[in-house]
């Protein structure tokens, strides 16, 4: 089994014990990292479609990515904080080449600050790398991740044109959490299945006109999209795909060639194109929607009842 550590545009494949959730077993169990608000929002900065957040650790201040694709409750950054490498848990490559090391400090992370308002002390059997050519791309004062470990206790609601997270404890009343969609404002809402490390990434079944394809949802992707030759082709003729070649990508001169989707459904429900995807050619069909679609909606995240749903803004 692989976890895949995803952190921005960078992809860390590391080998583990852990698994995928069984059918009909809980997506999500809570853990150690909830805290005693049942409902709090933190705001974020949006940059280059990434969900930074400010922090601190061990009173070192700087920012969180907040990435939905991270299995961690926190992945730190070696680089900016000093952590002691005692354990070297495993290593991998980035995405974009680069080596990685995971290490694991014996000693508890003596506090976590997230945006002035939550705050998490000794705690133990955090993980970390270096991360220091992110921080040339986003930040030199960059933290490390927010990830499922610590959102899976909660139903969150990303809001990208207010820029603001809010967290529901999913300990609450039924009554108090349904409260939170507002029915007229619903798209549609996706029965997911959880899929990858702890089950952290929703994914689903959608259509382009007579095909089906997968599809998943990451807060730490702009958007990706793979297809087999066959379903390439059918895509093109039919006028669903369109593929154009660029020689930068996001402030780097690094060629990739971008994809658009058009004609995306979850049942009848017309969905909006999926735009300025990262394309390639491989052996499955599946379409990451990151940033680039998630920012026409606010978008509401239950782990606990295996549901993502589409508001309007």
């Amino acid at each position: 089994m692989w976890i895949v550590a995803t952190a921005a545009l960078f992809t860390a494949s590391i080998s583990s014990a852990a698994g995928q959730p069984e059918n009909g077993a809980p997506a999500v169990s809570f853990n150690e990292y909830r805290v005693n608000q049942p409902r709090f929002t933190l705001p974020f900065y949006l940059f280059n479609g990434h969900i930074l957040i400010d922090g601190a650790v061990n009173g070192r201040v700087g920012k969180f990515m907040f990435d939905t694709g991270t299995e961690f409750p926190f992945f730190l950054n070696n680089h900016f904080l000093s952590l002691a490498r005692d354990q070297l848990v495993f290593q991998g490559h980035a995405g974009s080449g680069q080596e990685m090391l995971i290490y694991r400090q014996n000693a508890p992370v003596a506090s976590i600050e997230i945006a002035g308002q939550i705050r998490f002390e000794n705690t133990p059997g955090l993980l970390h790398a270096d991360w220091s050519f992110l921080e040339q791309a986003y930040t030199p004062h960059f933290l490390g991740s927010i990830g499922h470990g610590f959102n899976r206790n909660y139903l969150f609601v990303i809001d990208y044109e207010a820029q603001t997270i809010t967290f529901h404890a999913l300990d609450q009343d039924e009554g108090v959490l349904a409260s939170v969609i507002d029915p007229a404002r619903v798209v549609t809402a996706f029965a997911f299945t959880p899929v990858g490390v702890d089950g952290k990434m929703p994914e689903v079944e959608l259509q382009i006109g007579d095909e089906t394809i997968t599809a998943f949802f990451d807060t730490g992707s702009h958007g990706t999209l793979e297809l087999t030759e066959p379903m390439k082709k059918v895509l093109d003729e039919r006028g669903y795909l369109k593929l154009a070649a660029s020689a930068h990508t996001y402030g780097t001169y690094e060629p990739h060639t971008r994809g658009t989707l058009k004609g995306l459904r979850h049942g009848a429900q017309a969905l909006h194109d999926a735009r300025n995807l990262d394309f390639k050619t491989g052996s499955s069909n599946r379409l990451g929607l990151g940033y680039h679609f998630l920012k026409n909606y606010i978008s509401v995240w239950d782990y606990r009842r295996r549901t993502l749903t589409l508001l309007r803004p």
